[in-house]
């Protein structure tokens, strides 16, 4: 019998699963056990049951290989149908939210104001119907409370279908958030310095501002992406039905996607610039050919709007400077001193540790001609775990503005 068989019949005596033993090595070793136990003045019984332990080891040893070889194959199979276009992702519901209560504390123009309000809480819910398509959507309430004789509000400020049509181009149809300033897009309360939203981004662009349409993405490996946008435009109100309508309020404008009026589409077009680190570049402009929304007579004519940003952040400084402007077609606009409305803040904050920031912020915006508002803010976020703020600022305006003086607390969160 050659040294092979006898191996295979030692592995079989020592209760070894003799299946396993096709491994080279494996059968070497017992065979070396062998040759000790045949050999002349044989090994006692001590060192039977060591060699016995010995070969038991060797056979564990290539087990465990195979064992990682087959994982090894299981692994790969997995990753290749979940590569596959098509394919169900592991995790196909996302969920999400962010929410906010204020307290502020303000003279407006030497009358106490003193106020408490849970200001939003907002749920996001997405689902991946494979890994190229996907459903995107936002509630949010406002003031707790949403009811008739109550100011709070139930709003669905995104809702919409996204398409990966390429690994650098993507589709979205649906109620999107306008691709315009700096906190339109991205605005819970963890991502942003002071109690209120910058007033800029809230008076010229009206914060937040999400309109039915579609919106097409383009991004470039040199951190240059592009968005190209069709929705529904501003509609104002018209003076000829209310006595007291402000044609040229655009931020009453907004339709929301609810039953909106789509006469006249609004064009909105972004680049932006992210290619290099602490580098945020953007310009965007909005077109609509008629702010009446209607196929009669209009009582205020098209509106453009430009602007652009530029963020740059070193080391733990931070600068924000942002500038935007409305120009609004017509004599009507001309006559009432609305034509132009324009604002432009500057922000710098400065972030020595992980849990505390610091910031102060110069806005100036017009809304009308002659009117020039002004607002200096500075404070602190604290941040005392990951997607928990806690803020504390000062506000002072001129008379233009408000004049409305004072200090603000506020509790945010975002998961």
């Amino acid at each position: 019998m050659n040294k092979t068989v006898l191996s295979a019949c030692l592995l079989s005596a020592l209760n070894v699963n003799i299946t396993w033993a096709t491994n080279a090595s494996e059968i070497d070793a017992c065979a070396t056990v062998l040759d000790q136990l045949t050999a002349p003045n044989a090994v006692n019984p001590a060192d039977l049951k060591q060699s016995k332990l010995q070969c038991q080891v060797e056979h564990l040893s290539a087990t465990v290989e195979k064992l990682e070889q087959q994982l090894d194959l299981v692994l790969t199979d997995i990753i290749d149908i979940e590569s596959k276009p098509g394919a169900e992702p592991s995790n196909s519901v996302h969920i999400g939210g962010y929410g906010e209560l204020h307290y502020r504390n303000l003279d407006n123009a030497g009358e106490e104001f003193r106020e408490l309000d849970f200001h939003r809480m907002v749920l996001f819910f997405s689902y991946d119907f494979n890994d190229r398509a996907r459903f995107v959507s936002e509630l949010e309430i406002e003031h707790i409370i949403a009811s008739a004789g109550s100011r709070g509000a139930v709003e669905l400020e995104q809702v919409y279908l996204e398409f990966d049509l390429s690994p650098d181009k993507t589709l979205q149809t649906g109620a999107i958030l306008m691709p315009i300033g700096i906190i339109n897009e991205t605005h819970e309360p963890t991502t942003f310095y002071g109690v209120e939203r910058p007033i800029v981004e809230t008076a010229i662009i009206p914060t937040t501002w999400w309109s039915t349409g579609v919106n097409f993405t383009q991004r470039f490996d040199n951190g240059v992406r592009y968005d190209l946008m069709l929705s529904e435009g501003l509609k104002t109100d018209d003076p000829n039905s209310n006595a007291n309508a402000d044609p040229f309020d655009l931020r009453a404008g907004k339709q929301r996607g609810s039953f909106a009026d789509a006469f006249d589409l609004a064009v909105t077009g972004r680049i932006r610039y992210t290619g290099r680190p602490g580098l945020e570049l953007s310009a965007y402009a909005q077109y609509q050919p008629d702010l009446d929304q209607s196929a009669k007579e209009s009582y205020a004519d098209e509106a453009t709007l430009l602007g652009g940003h530029v963020i740059y952040t070193y080391n733990k400084v931070s600068a924000t400077a942002l500038f935007t402007r409305w120009d609004l077609g017509g004599d009507q606009a001309a006559e009432a001193g609305r034509d132009v409305q324009q604002g432009a803040y500057v922000e710098v904050s400065w972030q020595p540790v992980q849990r505390w920031g610091a910031y102060v912020r110069q806005s100036a915006w017009t809304l009308e001609e002659n009117v020039d508002s002004e607002q200096f803010d500075f404070g602190v976020n604290f941040y005392p775990y990951e997607g928990v703020v806690f803020k504390a600022d000062m506000q002072f305006q001129n008379q233009d503005a408000g004049d409305s003086d004072g200090f603000s607390l506020a509790m945010g969160y975002s998961f």
